[in-house]
């Protein structure tokens, strides 16, 4: 019995320091303007066969017509960019107040922030793409 629980808490200290580093990697990703980097990814809660590979580029609004009119032709934008093991595309201009526009879809999406404090990102799951429903639109850890 000693020996079973002994291998839980072994299991349970490694499962939480592989959550740990992932929070850093994506934190460290998500702070640089420019970076690409391998992901694990699901979408709509469904995880994807292999990994993302996530891009982090900056472009001039003028990419789409509507955030051109908000902020101005010229003004320089967070473009994330998802490709899929499928080879789809999913690409993500970052807005204020942690909003993002799907160039896809048209939609506005938000990225899931701490509870605490909604001037921080939440990445203890990863990085979290959230529908208008608060719902889990796309994860990337």
């Amino acid at each position: 019995m000693k020996e079973f629980i002994k291998t839980g808490l072994i299991l349970a200290c490694l499962l939480g320091s592989v959550q740990a580093k992932a929070e850093t990697s994506i934190a460290k990703f998500m702070g640089a303007s420019q970076a690409s980097a391998s992901f694990s990814c699901a979408y709509k809660g469904k995880a994807a066969s292999r990994k993302c590979v996530v891009t982090r580029s900056t472009v001039k609004a003028s990419i789409d017509p509507v955030m051109a009119q908000i902020y101005g032709a010229n003004e320089p934008l967070s473009l994330l960019t998802i490709k899929w093991p499928d080879n789809d595309v999913s690409r993500y201009l970052s807005m204020d107040s942690w909003e993002l526009k799907n160039l896809g879809d048209q939609k506005t999406y938000r990225l899931k922030t701490s509870q605490s404090d909604e001037s921080r990102l939440d990445l203890r799951r990863g990085l979290i793409i959230q529908s208008d429903a608060s719902a889990e639109h796309v994860r990337i850890w």
